[in-house]
């Protein structure tokens, strides 16, 4: 039935979140920033890697996981490296995950120098990302606008 399956996929969510909280630098750090999304590694294993990484941290059950992936500036930058790819659909790929850097409300002091250092440059290349996109996606253009109004409303705390 359809609540058993609920229960089922909620608990296998809950046991998921557990073990990359527990594995968090093997598998978050060393085995997805360091191999599978950086420049070395090829286009097929970046792009579904961030796909993973960008579904890891939109769920629920990862909150915690997410919490600390977007508290590191180390992070930030690997994903702003990846804003800057040739491909496009690794460029939309990682402003899935950039999103989420810039969505949250308790970002650490290091992540808000990045973000305002580079915030007149981000805010010029984000207008023009994947620009064609806007007219038929609409939460991509309404996700897009959020994250450059937060941008624009950013200070540095003294």
């Amino acid at each position: 039935t359809d609540t058993a399956y609920e229960e089922y996929k909620q608990q296998m969510e809950g046991i998921a979140a557990e073990f990359l909280e527990r594995t968090y630098d093997p598998i978050i750090m060393d085995r997805m920033n360091h191999k599978c999304i950086s420049s070395n590694a090829n286009y097929m294993t970046r792009r579904m890697s961030l796909q993973l990484l960008s579904t890891i941290l939109l769920n629920r059950s990862n909150f915690n996981v997410m919490m600390k992936y977007i508290s590191s500036s180390q992070n930030l930058v690997t994903i702003l490296c990846l804003l800057r790819d040739p491909s496009p659909h690794i460029t939309l790929d990682a402003f899935q995950v950039f999103k989420i850097f810039v969505a949250n409300p308790g970002k650490p002091p290091e992540v808000v120098k990045i973000l305002f250092d580079n915030k007149v440059k981000l805010i010029k290349y984000l207008s023009g990302l994947h620009k064609e996109r806007e007219g038929s996606d609409e939460q991509y253009r309404d996700e897009k606008g959020l994250v450059i109004a937060t941008l624009e409303g950013l200070e540095l705390e003294s």
